[in-house]
């Protein structure tokens, strides 16, 4: 009687089982699961798993290119800081206006005839033009430099770390939509708050 061959192994209904058939029934492992076939079906492709990239970091990543980059020592809050002033000295400079070409028509009444009116409108006309120059560098200048601010801030890690792209577009809706009237007390916020973060302005 011969010993039991240990070439290959029988089941229970006398059928040979092996090594190739068992390979059959190997489960596949979590390697395999994560692969797709490529097109040509030559090598497999792992999934990807990377999360897809959000419009506001999209849109981080675009102006962190654009723009400059600072710290928070820089100068850039003195753009936030000339949007209030920007509006004291529109106010100061109507008042003077109103209060000279009031006097500027006595004057005519006495017997300039109207050289003082004239002289004045050539004056406030030249320093309203200049203003309005100063309002559109403003305009563009401010969204700017809140971004730019609030980044540095934010890098920082201190006690208020803004996020540069909200409070960003925060400025471009109050420059474009409400012309300055939103402007002021959102610089105004924002250099309060930095200062009980950095001490500045």
């Amino acid at each position: 009687m011969s010993p039991p061959s240990d070439d290959h192994d029988s089941d229970d209904d006398g059928q040979d089982v092996t090594p190739d058939s068992l390979a059959e029934f190997d489960p596949p492992t979590d390697g395999d699961s994560e692969r797709e076939a490529a097109p040509d079906g030559t090598e497999p492709r792992h999934r990807s798993h990377e999360p897809a990239e959000t419009t506001s970091e999209s849109l981080r990543r675009t102006l962190d290119e654009l723009l400059p980059d600072a710290d928070v020592d820089s100068n850039w809050w003195y753009w936030i800081a000339a949007v209030p002033a920007y509006l004291v000295v529109t106010l100061a400079g109507g008042v003077v206006a109103a209060v000279l070409f009031f006097s500027a028509a006595l004057l005519d009444i006495v017997g300039l005839g109207g050289l003082a009116s004239i002289s004045t409108f050539v004056l406030f006309g030249g320093f309203a033009a200049l203003l309005g120059l100063l309002g559109v560098v403003l305009a563009f200048m401010f969204p700017v430099a809140v971004y730019v601010d609030a980044r540095a801030l934010e890098r920082e890690g201190g006690a208020w770390t803004p996020d540069p792209v909200l409070w960003g577009l925060l400025a471009v809706v109050a420059v474009l939509v409400t012309n300055f009237i939103v402007s002021v007390p959102l610089a105004l916020y924002y250099l309060y708050k930095r200062h009980e973060a950095v001490g500045t302005p």
